[in-house]
């Protein structure tokens, strides 16, 4: 039961039973009229309440008169043409708090304007504020009963109701104009996928009409209507992409669905799914549209320069700053017998030189290579020979400095040591 029906109810009950015992109490203390003749002794044998009875309605007046006066509830009586008849203790004390100079008189002043009372034969109940002596504003509701010829209101306090109120809508205007300056849409929907709350870089990414937004169109509402401006990458079907709306449903429920849509104008977004409280879902709409684009841009700027590497005859190995081998070329793969699938797992330029140096003959180039691509400073162009196992092969061996620390080194397959070098060509024949 509500709390305000059931102070007035306490109040019309102690009302009733305050009438009820004083007609009580002026029966019992009638006498009956005298004759002419001799004086007829009072009957105690008619009809009506015992000593008990008067006693336990006197405490019952009581206890409704305590529970009224205890209910932090603020009660009034007046008649139709608005004057004061009664009211409780709270009404009472917030009067004598703002009317000093009237405090003990009465009648008592009211707290409320009479324009702002709802009429008691209108359903409901009205917020009214008083305006206290700090300049702070007190909130009530109140509602008003028809009591036999006079009219009873309560009024109940709801400032705390109010404050909650005004703290969730600046809340809320505070997400509102921080969502505003987002470039990714936003669109969130309740546990009934009814949309709640969208920003504007949803409708001019996805061109939806703001009025039509604010209707709270449903989640498959939305993405039909998507469909039917080609915001949405067209499927094969129709029950196909019906089954995809679903699998959104679930997978943005569970937090897991992310996606990139391929427009039919060129455009491509990033929508990201992620589970909201109480059941809602939360969609974000990104236009990765540049990124995409650069993306290709420098694929394509990669595979021009893994093809232009490929067309040499040099074997070329590139390797990182930390020694991770990050390039090579088809003539290395050649060389060293290296597949593509190798590439997979990243190789370390120990990795490298071990296998470089399994392939040859003993030389003490590795090791040179290996402190030269994990050494940042006293860095030059160098070069020397090694043989491979077959005895017959040999290589020259290329080490030359990159930019950010990076190193490259090269191996070009020769038949016999350059005459002009041959103190390298003494070194690569004793190993």
């Amino acid at each position: 039961m509500d709390f305000t029906l059931l102070a007035t109810l306490l109040a019309v009950a102690f009302l009733t039973a305050a009438l009820a015992l004083y007609a009580l109490n002026t029966l019992s203390n009638r006498d009956f009229a005298q004759g002419p003749g001799p004086t007829l002794p009072v009957r105690t044998d008619l009809d009506g309440p015992s000593a008990d009875q008067i006693t336990a309605q006197r405490r019952e007046l009581a206890q409704l008169r305590a529970t009224v006066e205890h209910i932090p509830l603020i009660l009034w009586r007046q008649d139709n043409d608005g004057a004061l008849t009664w009211a409780n203790k709270p009404y009472i004390d917030l009067t004598e708090k703002l009317h000093p100079d009237r405090a003990g008189r009465w009648p008592m002043p009211h707290l409320f304007k009479q324009k702002s009372l709802a009429h008691p034969d209108t359903p409901g109940h009205r917020r009214i504020s008083i305006d206290m002596e700090d300049g702070e504003k007190r909130w009530f509701e109140v509602q008003g009963f028809r009591v036999q010829d006079e009219i009873l209101y309560s009024a109940t306090p709801i400032d705390m109701t109010v404050k909650a109120e005004v703290s969730l809508r600046n809340f809320v205007q505070t997400l509102t104009s921080t969502f505003a300056h987002l470039q990714v849409g936003l669109a969130i929907f309740d546990k009934r996928r009814q949309l709640v709350l969208f920003n504007p870089a949803l409708t001019d990414l996805t061109t939806l009409e703001p009025e039509w937004l604010s209707a709270r169109p449903g989640l498959s509402e939305v993405l039909d209507r998507l469909r039917d401006k080609n915001m949405l990458p067209e499927p094969k079907d129709y029950k196909e992409w019906r089954n995809r709306l679903t699998g959104l449903e679930k997978a943005a429920s569970s937090g897991t669905f992310e996606e990139t849509w391929a427009l039919p104008t060129g455009q491509n977004y990033r929508i990201l799914g992620r589970p909201h409280h109480d059941g809602g879902i939360a969609l974000t709409f990104e236009d990765i549209s540049s990124e995409v684009s650069l993306t290709r841009r420098f694929r394509s700027e990669i595979e021009l320069g893994q093809t232009a590497l490929d067309t040499l005859e040099e074997a070329i190995a590139v390797f990182s700053e930390n020694g991770t081998l990050v390039l090579s070329n088809k003539a290395y793969s050649e060389l060293w017998d290296v597949s593509e699938n190798d590439g997979l797992m990243p190789v370390s330029i120990v990795d490298a030189t071990r296998h470089w140096q399994q392939s040859c003959q003993p030389n003490p180039i590795w090791g040179d290579i290996r402190d030269f691509a994990t050494t940042s400073q006293g860095r030059a162009d160098w070069e020397d020979y090694a043989r491979l196992q077959d005895g017959g092969t040999i290589l020259r061996c290329r080490v030359a400095p990159l930019a950010q620390g990076m190193t490259l080194v090269g191996f070009k397959t020769l038949e016999a040591v350059p005459e002009f070098q041959p103190a390298k060509t003494e070194i690569a024949q004793t190993a």
